[in-house]
């Protein structure tokens, strides 16, 4: 629990607590779902985008019951690594318990993509993007199991995510094993702070952030095309975990997923208009 207390809360109450003000108006995905195969959601503090990761998760639970395992795809924020790292074995804590890995399922990525993926625990040691979705798994899937993975940013996350897609495949069809894959990645970091001022300051760059920039790749998404994310994000600097998401939605259409749904997108300004408009970072919760 390296950022419990910062990022979430420390404690199982204050968890609690702060999850039960997100369920008293929770988004909800606009269609309804035969099946839901998973999801992509933001990573920030609780307090700015909590509540779009929990309605993801939350919408997953209503519409697919009781996860075994969870499959997450991370972002890499500072990271070196030349091939994707997952974590094979062991436990995660959360404030909720711990959370055990699904080592028969890691065992299976690590063999069927070994060109593309390692076991490399040390990759993850500094890493938030997952963490701070783990309670929130062991809140509503108390006894799933997990599988972390933090793929590379290039076409290789697009063949791993492949791989994790059949793999997954075959486990629902011969052993109705009920497995969900989401990806995580924030999106444009807007401002002083990120040294990112395309349209300058003020209102019309907060507009160009959300009707623009965040919106190409939100709409790339959406009719999985997975194939154009990291060039996308590349460009125009509007995704800080392009792999994860090229390999969640290479996943998704191989489980059968044709479109993606938006429960919510929002900006930190629109979460805290107090803080001004000098530096501001994009969110967004899918559902496929």
């Amino acid at each position: 629990m390296r950022f419990a207390g910062s990022f979430y809360p420390g404690t199982e109450y204050e968890c609690k607590e702060m999850i039960a003000e997100m369920e008293k108006d929770v988004y909800k995905p606009n269609v309804n779902f035969k099946n839901a195969v998973g999801g992509i959601v933001p990573h920030a503090g609780w307090v700015f985008s909590g509540k779009i990761s929990f309605s993801v998760f939350n919408a997953i639970k209503e519409f697919n019951k009781d996860a075994d395992t969870f499959i997450l795809f991370g972002a890499n924020h500072s990271a070196y690594i030349s091939k994707s790292a997952i974590i094979s074995k062991g436990k995660w804590k959360t404030p909720f318990g711990e959370i055990e890995i699904d080592e028969n399922l890691a065992g299976k990525i690590l063999k069927e993509g070994k060109i593309y993926v390692e076991d490399n625990s040390n990759a993850h040691a500094n890493e938030h993007s997952i963490e701070v979705q783990l309670p929130f798994i062991k809140f509503l899937f108390p006894n799933a199991k997990i599988v972390t993975i933090m793929p590379v940013i290039s076409d290789d996350a697009i063949k791993l995510g492949e791989i994790v897609g059949n793999i997954v495949k075959k486990e629902k069809e011969e052993r109705q094993k009920n497995i969900i894959i989401v990806g995580t990645s924030d999106l444009t970091h807007y401002g002083l702070n990120y040294d990112f001022t395309p349209k300058g300051c003020g209102t019309d760059a907060l507009k160009w952030v959300k009707e623009v920039n965040d919106k190409k790749i939100i709409n790339l998404m959406l009719n999985l095309e997975y194939d154009k994310i990291i060039e996308e994000a590349n460009k125009n600097m509007n995704a800080c975990g392009p792999g994860a998401i090229s390999a969640i939605i290479a996943a998704a259409k191989i489980l059968g997923s044709k479109k993606g749904n938006l429960i919510k997108y929002a900006t930190s300004y629109d979460v805290f208009p107090q803080y001004g408009m000098e530096s501001y970072v994009g969110y967004a919760g899918v559902l496929f």
